[in-house]
């Protein structure tokens, strides 16, 4: 049995059930052929699972622990599950057997209910087969979800990889690929458990090593955006690969015009270009080349072609970029515009960046996927710096999945502009407080990724 399969089933058949009874008649054949389903499937679940249970946790749903993604293909369903079970504040949601219709059918008419009014209701319905535990304060985190740390390790495992793998080409000394291959698939696993501590880690913006980090940052964006489209393991191991070694063409380029200060002459710029050829080059020269690593060849051509067909390096009239390419144009921009750099000091905001690349979909960049990697980050991604109609600053610690404009936020800076170790505030639920503006964390002293390390 496929346990994340099974999982995304349980959500979508009860999400169907729900709205069913939302329209319909309890006697009606759809919400009857509905509820049907949703006992018949977990009945089958019965067959090898002792209990039938959905746990949310920091905005996470899990079953049978393993996480359910926020993936194109059940989005809504999964989406509305997360959003109900946090607006009841239920930690988890148990079925037991002999759950039949008419208990199915009476839990999914009182779960779109406030939380007052479904309490009372659960506590007098007859729920013989459904248990429910509530958040407390003192929710510790379940043990199977206790991989921060191990998830910080594969980041800053695969940063020294990273550094160590161009200095060696930069150093004319060989180079192996598979070493690469190992700390993708480590950033795989850890994309499996905590998507959103990967994701915070990508706030890591390193000036004077502004080449490692970059190539690192982008493939883990990228490895985010594939797994929201549905890519395979296998697939992503070819995209996450390909974001590392997408810049590995500038090894090649002198240094003094890679960290040049000044604005760029026509004949600097012509040889910075040069690097997504030069990329080829470098990367036939690796040991271990197989199928995953050759997927970056392709990709170091590409990845400054766009969607309208500009771009460098020239190509034929009917060229297209392939998927993996398209995927980093968008994240090779992102994360370049929000980093400083020895020409661009100041970066963007994160917000800022995102109206960017929206304001050039269909030009510069894939319009569908630019739209599933602004759901992916949310309209103010986390680490941004956001003040507050409350006159407080705000750090973005995490995404709202229904909810793109209304993040998790923790207070850095109080009304007196103090810095301060402030509380975590969810703005979909604390509605009061509203959202002025994005601004600049060094205005303040800031480093976002201080709060995620």
């Amino acid at each position: 049995m496929n346990i994340y399969k099974a999982g995304k089933n349980l959500v979508s058949f009860f999400y169907t059930l729900i709205k069913a009874v939302q329209v319909y008649d309890f006697k009606n054949d759809v919400v009857q052929n509905a509820a049907q389903k949703f006992v018949d499937h977990i009945n089958y679940l019965f067959g090898t699972m002792a209990t039938i249970e959905l746990v949310r946790f920091r905005d996470y749903v899990f079953f049978y622990k393993q996480r359910l993604r926020f993936e194109i293909d059940g989005y809504a369903s999964l989406q509305f599950i997360d959003d109900r079970m946090k607006k009841l504040k239920i930690k988890s949601l148990t079925f037991l057997p002999g759950l039949n219709r008419n208990e199915a059918i009476e839990l999914a008419s009182i779960f779109k209910e406030e939380q007052d009014v479904f309490l009372k209701k659960f506590g007098k319905g007859t729920f013989e087969h459904t248990l429910i535990e509530f958040v407390t304060e003192e929710d510790e985190i379940p043990e199977f979800l206790k991989d921060g740390q191990r998830t910080k390790q594969s980041y800053f495992r695969a940063l020294k990889t990273t550094r160590d793998l161009m200095q060696n080409l930069w150093q004319n000394q060989p180079v192996d690929v598979r070493s690469s291959k190992r700390i993708i698939y480590n950033l795989i696993d850890s994309l499996s458990h905590d998507e959103v501590g990967l994701l915070a880690l990508t706030t890591i913006k390193n000036f004077d090593e502004y080449t490692f980090n970059h190539s690192l940052n982008v493939g883990i964006l990228a490895l985010l955006l594939g797994q929201r489209i549905g890519l395979s393991k296998k697939s992503l191991a070819q995209l996450g690969t390909a974001g590392i070694l997408h810049d590995i063409g500038k090894v090649a380029i002198p240094k003094t015009v890679i960290y040049n200060a000044d604005r760029l002459t026509p004949e600097e710029w012509e040889i910075i270009k040069r690097h997504s050829n030069y990329g080829v080059e470098e990367i036939l020269k690796l040991r271990g080349l197989d199928e995953i690593a050759m997927a970056s060849l392709i990709v170091s051509y590409q990845h400054h072609w766009n969607y309208d067909g500009t771009g460098y390096p020239r190509r034929e009239v009917d060229a297209k970029p392939v998927l993996y390419a398209k995927i980093l144009r968008i994240c090779d921009s992102y994360d370049a515009m929000t980093t400083a750099r020895v020409y661009q000091p100041i970066p963007y905001v994160p917000h800022l960046a995102l109206k960017y690349i929206w304001a050039r979909k269909n030009r510069f960049f894939d319009p569908i996927l630019v739209k599933v990697f602004i759901q992916l980050l949310g309209l103010y991604p986390v680490g941004s710096c956001l003040e507050l109609s409350s006159r407080n600053i705000g750090l973005v610690i995490r995404q709202n999945p229904g909810y793109l404009d209304l993040p998790i936020l923790k207070i850095v800076v109080d009304e007196d502009s103090k810095r301060v170790d402030g509380q975590i505030i969810d703005l979909s639920v604390k509605r009061d407080i509203t959202i002025v503006k994005p601004v600049y964390p060094q205005k303040y002293g800031i480093n976002p990724a201080s709060y995620f390390v």
